[in-house]
């Protein structure tokens, strides 16, 4: 009878128990990917706060077309940031969801209606309703890190918030590397 299937079962069984603890303890005294960096750290927390600050007082201006209501809510929290010392790094741009421009306060030139919606960045964050990051290049090479930030109604995309980071300007005040900006985790 030692030779029958049902005599050979427990040896088996005692067999893979053994490889599946071995497997176990292979995987638990293997090193743990290394967390986030303090400079990334630090640009998540810029950004977090950012849409935190933002992202509820467009959504109804993206969602009703409002160019003008989009510029005064910005010009207005903007203007509170700089009162209150923390002014925002970065340039802001409103997108309707067809990713055409409402306002901006990015330094430069007046707002024009700039038609973005055939930038990938745009069309995979408004289509997939997530946050999605990019580098762009401006004309005179400046190198910028690009995150846009879908702005939801009722599990719609109604509009985008766009931060442009400029990338020397990252270097320089948190560290932050291009690996880590294109690491960094800005999910909900």
């Amino acid at each position: 009878m030692a030779g029958t299937p049902a005599a050979r079962r427990p040896g088996r069984r005692f067999w893979g128990a053994v490889l599946a603890l071995a497997a176990a303890l292979a995987s638990a005294c293997a090193p743990q990917a290394p967390g986030p960096s303090k400079a990334a750290e630090a640009f998540r927390k810029e950004v977090l706060a950012a849409r935190e600050s933002l992202s509820a007082s467009l959504t109804d201006a993206a969602a009703n077309r409002e160019p003008q209501a989009a510029g005064r809510i910005l010009e207005q929290t903007c203007s509170l940031a700089r009162e209150s010392g923390r002014p925002f790094a970065c340039g802001i741009t409103v997108l309707d969801h067809h990713g055409i421009t409402l306002a901006s306060a990015t330094p430069g030139a007046p707002i024009r209606r700039l038609d973005y919606s055939r930038y990938d960045v745009v069309s995979t964050a408004l289509k997939e309703r997530r946050v999605v990051k990019t580098k762009l290049y401006l004309q005179d090479r400046t190198a910028l890190y690009v995150v846009a930030i879908p702005l939801e109604r009722r599990g719609e995309a109604v509009g985008l918030l766009v931060l442009a980071f400029d990338q020397s300007d990252l270097m320089n005040r948190h560290g932050l590397t291009e690996e880590e900006f294109q690491r960094v985790d800005l999910g909900r």
